[in-house]
């Protein structure tokens, strides 16, 4: 009789396990969080901060570029958060590779300095940038600008510009970006707007082929990561380069013969920003690490990390072990700054084969 109604049962308890399992990996997904970042912007002390109050793990990975953001993802890859740059979102929303951002799950958006907050490239409606839903939060805010060895180049830095890059008597002595960044460096030189990528791109990119080859013919390299091109400088290998400022105030920090300078026409602005992909597996805890990352105590640890500046409002005050008279930049210095265009996607796909085939060919 027992075996009867173990039998009997069977297909009560399989089903019962069939509806169990799928649960159980839900479960366990979404104690997990997949984070796609650039270095520096996650210490350790942070990640352990937020593993220990939610409980979720996170399965940390470093970029070096949006590219290979966008192309992980165009190609089916899987994350949670990802960090494009402001000029770049636009390339996730035609592609629909990202997802709208639920501000009221996210409710330490109040610490975001205002001039930060409803960017045109922030918003998407489907169809254009500029309006209908917040897709992107400003998070870490920077600018490209110049480092020198004052040590080995003794001239006056009032006036540097990019073309201390393209100083012959520094050949080999210089570096630069291994991007489009450097080639955008090209363009500003040669006073091409950078509306005519869009207007005429591949004249566009022929014009400015001279300048750009004068300059791969001038570095020793085209640095590829932020570590590689502070080895560079801190062996003397170069004395000059074209840097993110958190770089360069590394080296300012660790020895005053370097000096951060933005060029005498203007450095480059920037922001990256926290997006949650489209596909995210787990999009409740990627908007928990969001509003947790908007904390100004943990925004003040990421800018002591990083040496980089957040949109956090407060958190350079709360930052320690850094000297906090490098994150000042005079009003002349930021209304200069240039702000990359968001480019169409056939146009950064241009510029970038463009950029590969010219700095890998000998």
């Amino acid at each position: 009789m027992k075996l009867k109604k173990f039998i009997i049962f069977l297909p009560v308890i399989a089903l019962f396990l069939t509806l169990l399992v799928p649960a159980c990996k839900n479960t366990q997904a979404s104690q997990e969080l997949t984070v796609y970042i650039w270095e520096g912007y996650l210490p350790d002390s942070v990640a352990d901060i937020f593993e220990q109050e939610t409980g979720i793990t996170l399965n940390i990975n470093l970029i070096t570029g949006n590219d290979e953001m966008f192309t992980f993802l165009k190609g089916g890859g899987r994350a949670d958060i990802i960090m494009p740059t402001q000029n770049q979102v636009n390339r996730f929303y035609t592609e629909e590779l990202a997802q709208p951002l639920d501000l009221d799950k996210i409710p330490n958006y109040a610490n975001v300095a205002e001039s930060f907050k409803g960017q045109g490239w922030s918003m998407w409606n489907g169809e254009q940038i500029g309006s209908g839903d917040t897709y992107v939060i400003a998070y870490v805010f920077g600018t490209s600008g110049i480092v020198v060895n004052t040590d080995k180049y003794a001239d006056s830095l009032e006036a540097v510009d990019w073309d201390i890059l393209f100083d012959k008597t520094l050949k080999e002595r210089v570096s630069s970006k291994n991007s489009a960044e450097s080639l955008m460096i090209c363009l500003d030189l040669m006073g091409i707007p950078r509306t005519n990528l869009i207007t005429d791109t591949a004249a566009t990119l022929e014009s400015v082929r001279s300048k750009a080859v004068e300059l791969k013919n001038n570095v020793l390299k085209f640095y590829d990561t932020g570590a590689e091109v502070l080895d560079l400088l801190n062996n003397e290998e170069i004395w000059v380069s074209h840097i993110w400022d958190g770089g360069g105030r590394n080296l300012e920090s660790s020895d005053p013969k370097f000096r951060y300078v933005l060029p005498s026409t203007g450095g480059f602005g920037w922001t990256d920003t926290f997006m949650i992909p489209a596909d995210a597996e787990n999009p409740e805890g990627a908007h928990e690490f969001i509003n947790f990352m908007l904390r100004p105590d943990i925004a003040a640890a990421v800018v002591s990390e990083s040496n980089y500046t957040t949109t956090i409002e407060g958190s350079i005050d709360l930052a320690e072990g850094i000297n906090k008279d490098l994150y000042v930049y005079t009003d002349e210095e930021l209304a200069k700054l240039v702000w990359q265009l968001n480019f169409p996607e056939e146009v950064v796909a241009a510029y970038n084969d463009f950029w590969e085939e010219l700095s890998t060919v000998n």
